[in-house]
C-alpha cells in the first residue's frame, strides 16, 4: 500500500515556526519545503545533535528554576528588607511569587513568534543576560518596591519569552520522543531551584541560624533572621548573577533550531517510509502528522468548548494548592518549629520532585490519557489538604505531603499542554496552552490572597481547609471532563 500523503494544511502548520527565518541565523538556514532522505550514519549524527541541544535545554532550564528559589530566599530576603523598611511584612514579600507567575506565564506563548524573527540564539542569550544583570542590580537596591518590580517583571518576562524555545528545538531533533524531550530539559527546571536552594543557605545562614528577631504583623509574633544573616544577601545575588550569567552562554553555544530538519515527514534511506522511533506512534498523543481527523480550526472556535472552559476552571482549582505551598513552605515551616537547615534540604527535593516527576507523568499520560492521570492526581492533593493541618509539628509528614504534592504539580505541568494539543490540535492547542498558563498564574495569586487575607482570620488550617474545597471543585470537574471533541459538529 503506498503512504498516505501529508495533508498540505498539516504540513503548513507543522512548519509554522519557519515562516519567519532570520538570515542572520547561521542555524536557521535551510529550504522551508525540502524533505530530504538521511541514512543510518545521518541520523546517528542527528541524534547526537539533538542530545546536545538537550543538554544546553536542560542548562537553561536551570536559570529558569529560579521561579520556584523564591520560596527558599524570600526569609533571608524579607530580614534584609526589614532591616531598611520596617513597614515591611512578610505577606508583602510574598506577593512576588504570583507576580512572578503571571509576568512569566502571560507572555510563554509570545515567546516562540519572537525568536521566529529574532533568532532562537539570540532570543536565548537576551533572556539570559537580562536574567543574570536582574539579580546583579537586585543586590544594589534597597526599596521593596523597586526590588518587586525587578524580581516580578526583570526575571518573569524574559524566563516566560525562553520557557519553551529549548523545547521546541529539541522537537525538531526528535519529533516522536516529545515527552521524553520535554520532560528532560523541564527536569532541569526543578533541578536548578534544587542547586541553588543549597548554595543560597550556604551563603546566606552557614551557621543554620534560626529566626529570632521578632515583629508584630497582622496582630501576630513574625520572626526575622538576624543581621548576620540578611547582610549576606547582596552577595547571595551577585553569586547567582555570576552563575546564570555562565549558564546562559553554556546554553546560546549548546540549544540550536535546525529549520531544514524535518524528520516526521522523512522518508529514511533504504528503508521506505518509516517513522524514526521505536514507540508506539498511533497511540501516542504527540504523533499527528499524518493522522487524519477533524482539527479545531479557530481559536474562537475553541474557546466555545466544553472542554476549554472545563479546563480553565480544572487548572484554577487543581493548580491552587501546589502554588500555594511553593511560595510559603519556608514561612509555613517555621511555624511547625523546623530549622532552616532541614528546610533548605525539603526545598531543594521538593523543587526535584517537582522537575523530575514530569517525565513519568508524560509516560503515563501517553498509556492511560489525561483524564486517568489528572483524577490520580485530584485524589492525592486531596489528600494531601486535608491532612497537612494534623501533622503536629512532623518534619517527615511535612517531607512527605510536600515532596508528594509537588510531584503532583509536576504532573498536572506536564499534562495539560498534551491534553491541549490533543483536544485542539496543532494550531489552536499551543495557543490554548498559553491561555491555560496565565490561568496558572492566577491560581498562583489566588493562593497568596488566601494567605494574606486568610491566614491572620483562620490561621493555616482554616486556609488549607479552604483549598481543599479548591480541590473537591477540580475532581469533580474532572470526573466529567472529556478529552474527545468533535470538532465536526456545529
Amino acid at each position: 500500500m503506498k503512504p498516505q500523503a501529508v495533508p498540505q494544511s498539516v504540513a503548513q502548520s507543522d512548519h509554522e515556526l519557519d515562516k519567519h527565518h532570520h538570515e542572520s541565523q547561521a542555524d536557521e538556514h535551510g529550504d522551508e519545503h525540502h524533505f530530504k532522505e538521511y541514512s543510518p550514519k545521518e541520523l546517528q549524527s542527528i541524534k547526537i545533535q539533538g542530545a546536545v541541544c538537550i543538554i544546553g535545554g536542560i542548562a537553561l532550564h536551570f536559570v529558569l528554576g529560579t521561579f520556584y528559589l523564591w520560596g527558599g530566599i524570600s526569609p533571608y530576603v524579607g530580614a534584609y528588607m526589614k532591616n531598611r523598611d520596617p513597614n515591611v511584612t512578610q505577606s508583602t514579600l510574598q506577593i512576588v511569587f504570583p507576580i512572578l507567575g503571571i509576568a512569566t506565564n502571560s507572555v510563554l506563548s509570545f515567546g516562540v513568534k519572537l525568536a521566529q524573527r529574532i533568532g532562537f540564539k539570540t532570543m536565548i542569550a537576551g533572556a539570559g543576560f537580562l536574567i543574570s544583570l536582574a539579580f546583579l542590580i537586585l543586590s544594589f537596591i534597597n526599596n521593596i518596591y523597586g526590588f518587586i518590580l525587578i524580581y516580578c517583571f526583570m526575571i518573569g518576562i524574559p524566563s516566560g519569552l525562553v520557557y519553551m524555545l529549548p523545547i521546541i528545538c529539541g522537537w525538531k531533533y526528535f519529533p516522536f520522543n516529545r515527552g521524553m524531550v520535554s520532560g528532560l530539559i523541564i527536569a532541569g527546571y526543578g533541578f536548578g531551584a534544587f542547586t541553588f536552594n543549597f548554595i543560597c543557605k550556604a551563603i546566606c545562614n552557614p551557621n543554620n541560624e534560626e529566626p529570632e528577631i521578632p515583629f508584630t504583623e497582622d496582630g501576630k509574633i513574625k520572626k526575622y533572621f538576624s543581621k548576620d544573616v540578611f547582610d549576606n544577601v547582596p552577595f547571595m545575588f551577585q553569586m547567582l548573577a555570576l552563575s546564570y550569567f555562565i549558564l546562559t552562554i553554556i546554553a546560546t553555544l549548546l540549544v540550536k533550531y535546525p529549520r531544514d530538519l524535518n524528520l516526521e515527514y522523512q522518508q529514511v534511506l533504504g528503508e521506505g517510509n518509516k517513522k524514526p522511533s521505536g514507540i508506539n506512534h498511533e497511540k501516542s498523543v504527540d504523533y499527528h502528522p499524518t493522522v487524519m481527523h477533524a482539527e479545531c480550526e479557530t481559536l474562537g472556535q475553541g474557546m466555545k468548548s466544553k472542554p476549554f472552559w472545563f479546563l480553565i476552571f480544572m487548572v484554577l482549582c487543581s493548580i491552587i494548592f501546589g502554588m500555594l505551598l511553593a511560595n510559603c513552605y519556608k514561612v509555613f515551616g517555621q511555624t511547625l518549629g523546623i530549622d532552616d537547615a532541614k528546610l533548605t534540604v525539603l526545598g531543594s527535593v521538593q523543587a526535584v520532585c517537582n522537575g523530575g516527576s514530569r517525565f513519568g507523568w508524560a509516560v503515563l499520560f501517553d498509556k492511560i490519557g489525561f483524564k486517568k492521570v489528572y483524577l490520580i492526581i485530584a485524589v492525592i492533593n486531596l489528600i494531601c489538604t486535608a491532612t497537612i493541618g494534623y501533622i503536629d509539628n512532623s518534619y517527615v509528614g511535612y517531607f512527605i505531603i510536600l515532596c508528594v504534592t509537588m510531584c503532583c504539580e509536576g504532573g498536572l505541568f506536564s499534562c495539560y499542554p498534551a491534553v491541549s494539543a490533543k483536544i485542539f490540535g496543532h494550531k489552536v492547542g499551543p495557543i490554548i496552552y498559553g491561555g491555560l498558563f496565565f490561568v496558572i498564574g492566577l491560581s498562583n495569586m489566588l493562593g497568596y490572597l488566601l494567605y494574606k487575607f486568610g491566614e491572620p482570620k483562620v490561621g493555616y488550617g482554616g486556609v488549607f481547609w479552604i483549598v481543599f474545597g479548591f480541590c473537591c471543585v477540580a475532581f469533580i470537574l474532572g470526573i466529567f471532563f472529556k478529552e474527545e471533541h468533535d470538532w465536526k459538529k456545529k
